[in-house]
């Protein structure tokens, strides 16, 4: 059953401007919205000196500079994913232009860990960084400090034992442990971002002291991929400027290569938002960085922390030889490592889903999928996260991907993996659900993604609590909350939608853009097939274009009857071309059959609806 809820906080008709009263219900002020729209104000999130342990850091750093004469050896631990990669990337850029002398080098994790590698330390390093991580490597650390190293930590992560924290043996600089600092929403990237930025107000203030804001293209990309909250107003400043000059040529090859093509993906490389951000840059890096192979990881990274490049790289494709600079080599290595893992993935999830339902797990309330067999053994570790998301949709259940593996606190082996929750409305958190049956030995990480570790001899006894907990009805519900309703054709408000289209800069992280429902009704004139397969759909009505995506059960529809009566949710953007703007709705669901209810009924804020 498919349903429509009208949000708490619906868009109220008549009350403009519309963004000011959406972005309120978002807990965004009136007078900041200017902010999200026009141009973002610096504020107190973006004063690094309240940042705890700031001075410290910046001390060391320097002291070392001035005992070693510039030329201080200085080791950066890579952290293992986007953030990880931007965090670094910001670093290095900097300190190699604030200090030429300075011998920097560093180290990629060969997998999907996180922190400082003591194995990959130089011997001979005066000075350890570790962006986005090290918070909670207290033994590590002390390790570090006991071989003669100074070691900074610039991270954004919680502290999981506050007594080790307590007694730790260098500078950690994070937002989490500053009480005065009101940013909790940073990233590693964000976080470096201060540091350097901090820097230059105190140390470089004579000296360019605006260095830092050639790096906010960097700290942008890491806090989108990360996730963060975009609410608040110091992300959001990083966001808007950073994605409104992009300096770093790695991004921009990537961002280059996404808006080529018949079907570009990035309309802009000079306009990016944080949407483009989300769906089309991070997941390019992340692909590299979980299948890619060594020499790929490093290509990208190096082509993200070098700013001249007089050599061309030459390579040979079907007898033609084709010249590229780093970055482009290293923006197509990357793109060939995510074909891999979509490729990898799609065989992996083809496999388990036909597993699941010859076991005759497919209707189960957590569908638990293991990883063992022949067919699997190449999935990389660093995948079934991905593959756990595609399950979920497959299914319509939340699901966790286990494979055979080994608990590193205890040596046992266990079934270790990936958990993804989906949008049920009545299970708000797998992660909570799966920790309060008893049943998981660890479970960690986000409501919506984590990791988990189960003994395989409560594997059984897991679904079996899951079916017994668990009503499967909340499974078959499915529910779109929009923020407006449109009960027919002439009830549209264009200048409403129009409004919501023109700032679709300002949506990502904790900023979705709205959902709006249609009804109304359309004959064969009104629509067109497009894409190869003929299964993408356009319905045009007047000046305002309805885009539907692979939709074959839809597109066979229409081509047996023209005449219908349709149900939409989607969301507004603008589609230029050549110089006319038009209102595009990318539709997000579909239904042919006529709702069932008195298109006058009054329709109270909550009330729940059925599509069909």
């Amino acid at each position: 059953m498919k349903r429509i809820r009208l949000k708490v906080n619906s868009i109220q008709k008549g009350i403009r401007p519309y963004i000011t009263q959406y972005l309120g219900f978002l807990g965004i002020k009136p007078e900041d919205v200017g902010s999200f729209t026009y141009m973002p104000r610096i504020t107190d999130e973006d004063d690094p000196s309240k940042l705890v342990d700031i001075d410290a850091a910046k001390d060391i750093l320097m002291s070392l500079i001035h005992d070693k004469e510039g030329a201080v050896k200085i080791f950066v631990q890579v952290d293992s994913d986007t953030d990880g990669y931007t965090s670094a990337g910001i670093l290095i850029n900097y300190l190699k232009r604030r200090f030429p002398a300075a011998v920097i080098t560093w180290a990629l994790h060969s997998g999907k860990q996180h922190g400082v590698d003591l194995e990959t330390v130089p011997a001979d390093a005066d000075l350890v960084f570790v962006p986005d991580a090290g918070s909670n490597q207290t033994l590590e650390m002390k390790k570090l400090v006991e071989e003669g190293k100074k070691i900074i930590v610039l991270d954004h992560h919680e502290i999981v034992n506050e007594a080790d924290f307590a007694a730790r043996v260098c500078p950690i600089v994070n937002n989490q442990t500053s009480p005065e600092f009101t940013n909790k929403y940073l990233s590693g990237a964000g976080v470096v971002y201060m540091f350097i930025k901090w820097l230059d107000m105190t140390v470089f203030k004579d000296d360019n002291p605006l260095m830092h804001r050639d790096y906010l293209d960097l700290a942008a990309i890491g806090i989108i991929a990360d996730a963060m909250n975009m609410t608040s107003l110091g992300n959001n400043y990083i966001a808007y400027y950073g994605l409104r000059n992009i300096k770093n040529k790695m991004i921009a090859a990537i961002a280059a290569k996404q808006g080529s093509g018949t079907m570009p993906r990035i309309k802009d490389v000079n306009k990016l938002t944080k949407i483009d951000v989300a769906f089309y840059i991070a997941p390019i890096i992340n692909g590299v960085i979980r299948g890619g192979a060594p020499e790929d990881k490093e290509a990208v990274f190096k082509g993200m922390i070098t700013s001249e490049d007089s050599s061309d790289y030459t390579r040979e494709w079907r007898g033609v030889t084709y010249h590229e600079t780093l970055w482009e080599m290293a923006a197509r290595l990357a793109f060939n490592a995510k074909n891999r893992q979509d490729s990898n993935k799609k065989k992996a999830f083809t496999w388990l889903c036909e597993k699941v339902r010859a076991e005759g797990h497919a209707h189960d309330n957590i569908i638990i999928a293991d990883l063992h067999g022949t067919e699997t053994t190449k999935v990389s570790p660093n995948i079934t996260g991905l593959i756990a998301m595609e399950m979920v949709k497959e299914f319509n259940r939340p699901c966790l991907v286990v494979r055979e593996t080994e608990d590193p606190d205890d040596g046992q082996i266990v079934l270790g993996g990936s958990g993804r929750n989906g949008n049920f409305y009545n299970l708000p958190s797998l992660l909570d659900f799966l920790s309060d049956s008893g049943l998981v030995k660890y479970a960690a990480g986000h409501a919506n993604a984590h990791g988990v570790f189960i003994e395989p001899d409560k594997l059984d006894a897991l679904r079996e609590y899951a079916n017994n907990k668990l009503d499967p009805q909340i499974f078959e519900d499915i529910v779109f909350e929009v923020d407006y309703w449109f009960h027919s054709y002439d009830t549209i408000d264009k200048d409403m939608l129009m409004e919501f289209a023109e700032n679709v800069s300002i949506y990502g992280n904790s900023i979705p853009q709205p959902k709006f429902a249609f009804n109304f009704n359309i004959t064969s004139g009104d629509f067109r097939f497009m894409g190869k397969d003929g299964t993408s759909i356009k319905i045009t009505k007047d000046d305002v274009e309805f885009v539907i995506f692979t939709n074959p059960e839809v597109a066979d529809a229409l081509k047996q009857n023209g005449n219908q009566q349709v149900q939409i949710v989607a969301r507004a953007q603008v589609n230029e071309f050549m110089g006319r703007k038009t209102l595009e709705m990318m539709v997000d669901d579909v239904q042919l059959t006529p709702i069932s209810i008195n298109l006058n009924e009054s329709l109270p804020t909550g009330r729940v609806i059925s599509l069909i």
